[in-house]
């Protein structure tokens, strides 16, 4: 019997081909804008420095999975770890989604293991919630002497501990509930998830998972910012570890605070240049820095998440037709 073709599937693929493209835009225009300048800079990093900017980068993800993982079997999800690293990575895919939301699909893949999607949902905004805290944190390196950066991270600090605090309300589930009860059909499906979601989460910000979560971040985006900082020196720009990590993460929390720009496309590029002018680079050199770094980091993720992806959905494929057969 021939397999049947599923329509999420086919949306899942098509996504999949859009970031692809996007990837292949991007680094196509990256390369336009200098492409001799940044050929040399490659070739001053060499072979061992592009494997460690990268290598941090790895880090980011592999620390960043062990947390999400941890997250889901304190759920109750019980998922085969490669197949699960696949399925994390997947959603890398869509990172350049407003707000990274499209990297919630994994969640697509984990209900066949039984993770409702109101578990999954609670795991990705709570793993989004201990990312933005996290990288406040080590904005905190660069942004006490840079005063103009400060009510960017006083705001978003507290937005981010707002959050936490009202999903921490134990009687938040019952009330969407009580709401959920007086309503039927899709309304009311919706409210009932949004207070499982809601009585999720809570399990996940209790403090010692808090805790956890929160170190967990700053390791991993405390590395990923130290690849910025080999990339800087492999420039020949004099800008110590601390500073770098702090201004790669005020970029990242300028790139997140525009939720609706694409994988904050375009404001981090603009502060990371901008902070980097400051500290003693020439235009030129911040751009070039810039780009390199967005390239070793978002486009490394996304190239990662699109094989991920397609060996998810090949996978996936071949699951289909061994069923229909």
């Amino acid at each position: 019997m021939n397999a049947i073709p599923r329509s999420g599937n086919g949306k899942r693929r098509a996504l999949i081909s859009i970031a692809a493209i996007g990837a292949c835009i991007y680094m196509g225009i990256a390369v336009s804008v200098d492409a001799n300048r940044l050929g040399d800079t490659l070739r001053q990093l060499g072979w061992m420095g592009c494997s460690m900017v990268l290598g941090l980068s790895g880090i980011n993800y592999l620390l960043r999975f062990h947390r999400w993982q941890i997250y889901v079997r304190t759920l109750g999800g019980r998922i085969p770890v490669t197949k699960h690293f696949l399925y994390y990575l997947s959603g890398f895919a869509f990172t350049v989604s407003p707000g990274k939301a499209g990297e919630a699909v994994r969640s697509v893949y984990l209900r066949d293991y039984g993770v409702t999607y109101s578990q999954s949902f609670a795991a990705f905004f709570s793993e989004r919630l201990m990312d933005l805290i996290s990288i406040v944190l080590l904005s905190c390196l660069i942004a006490i002497d840079h005063p103009a950066y400060r009510p960017l991270l006083i705001g978003v600090a507290v937005v981010a501990f707002a959050m936490l605090f009202i999903v921490g309300r134990p009687a938040l589930p019952g009330i969407v509930s009580s709401l959920a009860s007086r309503r039927s059909g899709r309304p009311a499906d919706f409210l009932n998830g949004i207070a499982g979601l809601f009585k999720s989460a809570d399990r996940l910000l209790k403090p010692r998972l808090l805790i956890f979560g929160i170190l967990v971040g700053v390791v991993a985006w405390g590395a990923e910012g130290m690849g910025f900082y080999v990339l800087c020196e492999g420039l020949g720009l004099p800008i110590g570890p601390g500073p770098a990590v702090g201004i790669y993460s005020v970029a990242v929390l300028a790139g997140s605070a525009a939720v609706f720009l694409p994988g904050g496309i375009g404001g981090m590029e603009i502060i990371m240049s901008s902070l980097l002018v400051e500290a003693g680079a020439t235009l030129k050199v911040a751009v070039i820095a810039t780009i390199l770094c967005r390239l070793a980091t978002l486009w490394f993720a996304v190239l990662i998440g699109i094989i991920a992806a397609s060996l998810a959905e090949l996978a996936s494929g071949r699951t289909a037709e061994r069923v229909a057969s």
